[in-house]
């Protein structure tokens, strides 16, 4: 029996500027049939918002509802957990957690952060985690395939690297992990 469909989005539903051919019908087919449906993503360079602005654009009809990304993820643990983000986060992403009250209990935040990945952003991300903080992936993919079409590092690699210097394991709020997907349900 089938309890929902989750589908990602990049490479399965559309690839850089183009949904792929059959997506669409595909959707609406599965829209039809009256299934859960949510659409994941490891996209972390972009809020929910700017994601869904982005599919519309391509002429994809998915709600906010549907739509389940690791910043989602995030603002769940942090709720749970009763904690504040310190973030390494691409600056466009930073805007999906201005509105969390400060709190006493730190979480370090870390995504895709882009050009932001410079020495002082890592060491104040280590400083932040040695001082207590929680580490949270929003992903830990080594690369990814950029808009060139070239491999380029991956959040991961600099999760790792804050791990290693601190002997702290992140926890893993993105795909592959199991309580994205439970949570995406």
């Amino acid at each position: 029996m089938i309890r929902g469909v989750l589908l990602d989005l990049a490479g399965v539903v559309y690839e850089g500027d183009h949904v792929l051919p059959g997506a669409i019908e595909a959707i609406a087919r599965l829209h039809a049939m009256g299934l859960p449906l949510r659409f994941v993503t490891n996209t972390t360079t972009k809020t929910k918002q700017a994601l869904l602005a982005r599919l519309s654009g391509l002429g994809l009809e998915i709600t906010g509802e549907e739509l389940f990304t690791p910043g989602q993820a995030a603002r769940d643990w942090l709720a749970k957990h009763d904690a504040s983000p310190d973030l390494l986060v691409h600056p466009d992403l930073e805007k999906e957690f201005a509105d969390i009250p400060e709190r006493e209990k730190r979480a370090l935040v870390v995504g895709d952060a882009g050009e932001a990945f410079t020495y002082d952003n890592l060491n104040r991300a280590f400083r932040a985690l040695i001082d207590g903080a929680d580490l949270l992936a929003l992903a830990k993919n080594r690369t990814f395939k950029g808009d060139d079409g070239k491999l380029s590092l991956d959040a991961g690699a600099f999760v790792t690297a804050l791990e290693y210097a601190t002997g702290k394991e992140a926890t893993v709020l993105g795909k592959p992990s199991p309580d994205f997907f439970s949570s995406a349900l």
